[in-house]
């Protein structure tokens, strides 16, 4: 009788205690995501570039920033932030025309851009360990080409870097363009795709899932063509592909592990080999961009400043004090923090820095 009633109560046992398991793997028990907050103080920074004119803004925390441009001169080109004060940065030679800005710290920051101007010599990818940006890798090939540079750089670790960019060169009729990726394992940098078609390769990004490239392609017998890709076993796979006349607006942005992709007012998720409709952008001023920390905490680069989406409901949080005022290259989030370039015609460059007001958080 014993043995049985024994028998009984392990069961019980087991039983509950696969129920707590499955209870616990349930959404209801999961953390549940906040609205992100919109209560932002803005400042905007001017920055002296002189024949310059900043392109990406990264840094490893606000009192550790760096800007640059592709124009100027080798010993002008790189801004870095104390916290304090902007100030360029002469320690080295930047013989790199830089477009793309990355890193996972203060001591491990990459820099893409052409090696040289006019990005003659091959795409260049500069590395900075906490003390010095030196050459890392050229990109370059054996045939003719007018330039090579780098557009973007991203990365989920310190082994594991994504950069892109365009090849140009001359076919004896047209100038052609082909864009290609790299990756980093940790030592090396070595080309994973290439284009065998007209296309410059502007941003790329990776999730558990897949490489995503977009892509923007120059049309010399027809209309330009923009396209989203991913890079399956070294080869392009075309996910989404449109004339440049028939849409507005497209960009991607990797969003908590997430790739977001935008097609007019439209946001999509790759979900199941295929886009998928998340969310639509009901504002006509709607420009290129949506970042954000998650799905209730999203921002919508505008024509004319941010609409915040807290997972309900859309709202301006910010207005540029001019319509002469453009935003440009990738929005940056440090922690409580937004930064994002702007260009002003006849001004020096300027950072639009956000800030949640401390008074919201408490």
């Amino acid at each position: 009788m014993f043995k049985k009633t024994h028998i009984k109560t392990q069961s019980i046992v087991l039983i509950s205690l696969t129920v707590i398991i499955l209870l616990l793997s349930c959404d209801i028990f999961k953390p549940q995501i906040q609205p992100g907050s919109r209560n932002y103080v803005w400042e905007i920074d001017t920055l002296y570039m002189p024949m310059n004119y900043i392109s990406t803004v990264w840094g490893a925390s606000p009192n550790d920033l760096w800007a640059m441009g592709a124009g100027g001169t080798a010993n002008d080109r790189l801004l870095h932030f104390d916290g304090t004060n902007w100030s360029t940065y002469t320690n080295e030679s930047i013989n790199c025309t830089g477009y793309a800005l990355f890193g996972f710290g203060e001591n491990n920051i990459w820099m893409g851009g052409g090696a040289e101007w006019p990005d003659s010599e091959g795409g260049a990818i500069w590395h900075y360990d906490g003390q010095t940006w030196e050459n890392y890798f050229i990109y370059a090939l054996d045939e003719h080409f007018h330039s090579i540079r780098i557009s973007d750089i991203w990365g989920t670790s310190s082994d594991d870097v994504y950069a892109c960019g365009t090849i140009s060169f001359y076919d004896g009729t047209n100038e052609c363009w082909r864009g290609f990726a790299l990756h980093f394992d940790g030592t090396d940098w070595s080309e994973i795709a290439r284009a065998d078609f007209n296309s410059q390769f502007l941003e790329i990004n990776r999730t558990d899932e897949s490489v995503f490239i977009f892509s923007f392609g120059i049309n010399y017998d027809g209309p330009d063509t923009v396209a989203f890709y991913m890079i399956d076993n070294d080869s392009l796979q075309q996910i989404y592909s449109n004339q440049e006349n028939n849409i507005s607006w497209a960009g991607m942005s990797i969003i908590e592990g997430k790739e977001y992709f935008t097609i007019d007012n439209d946001v999509y998720l790759y979900e199941n080999e295929e886009l998928n409709n998340v969310l639509s952008i009901n504002y006509d001023d709607f420009w290129w961009k949506v970042f954000g920390r998650n799905e209730k905490d999203l921002f919508f680069v505008m024509r004319d400043g941010f609409v915040h989406y807290n997972g309900t409901d859309m709202e301006y949080i910010y207005k540029l004090p001019s319509s002469d005022m453009r935003f440009i290259g990738e929005p940056l989030i440090i922690g409580d923090h937004i930064y994002i370039c702007l260009r002003y015609p006849g001004f020096n460059e300027l950072i639009l820095h956000g800030k949640l007001d401390d008074i919201d958080q408490e």
